[in-house]
């Protein structure tokens, strides 16, 4: 039976171990994501709710980087509360999610298009940090150089058959 003690067996020489190296960030650009963790809470200060999203970046160099996003659906301040509403329904549809929304589960595994920045504290108080500045429906030759909903377009534009069309066979 394992017993609790708070005595280590071997001490630990804090002095001459390595800490945790430093935080890389990624580079600013585009990156396929998927939601891997999803949930509601409060905000700090108790004046609204925020949804908490961990992405996670599926391909390329950089696959399996972790992201995180809070996103803010209720709050005091109404312009506040209408921009954290517009990121979230950009998100829903990037998901294929186009229903009402009352369990964030359905956000989970959808593969989506991420456009990350550097955000640098400009004070100089806090590190710079990733942070997702634009959710797309993922686009599987989407490279950044033309807009995800222009590659979605064409897709949809392919040549459909009109009424009076007469069919090949």
């Amino acid at each position: 039976m394992n017993e609790r003690t708070t005595v280590l067996d071997e001490a630990f020489d804090v002095a001459n171990e390595e800490g945790t190296p430093p935080i890389s960030l990624l580079p600013p650009g585009k990156y396929a994501a998927e939601i891997e963790e999803a949930y509601v809470a409060a905000t700090k200060n108790g004046t609204g709710q925020a949804v908490g999203l961990k992405w996670r970046i599926v391909d390329g160099e950089y696959e399996n980087r972790v992201l995180f996003q809070s996103v803010l659906i209720q709050h005091t301040s109404a312009d506040a509360q209408k921009f954290g509403r517009q990121q979230f329904k950009d998100i829903c549809y990037a998901c294929g999610i186009t229903d009402l929304v009352t369990d964030l589960e359905v956000l989970k595994f959808k593969k989506c298009h991420l456009t990350v920045k550097i955000e640098r504290d400009k004070t100089g108080e806090y590190p710079d940090k990733n942070k997702v500045s634009r959710v797309v429906p993922y686009a599987a030759s989407w490279n950044g150089s033309k807009p995800a909903a222009a590659i979605l377009k064409e897709a949809s534009t392919t040549d459909k058959p009109q009424p009076n069309d007469e069919i090949p066979f």
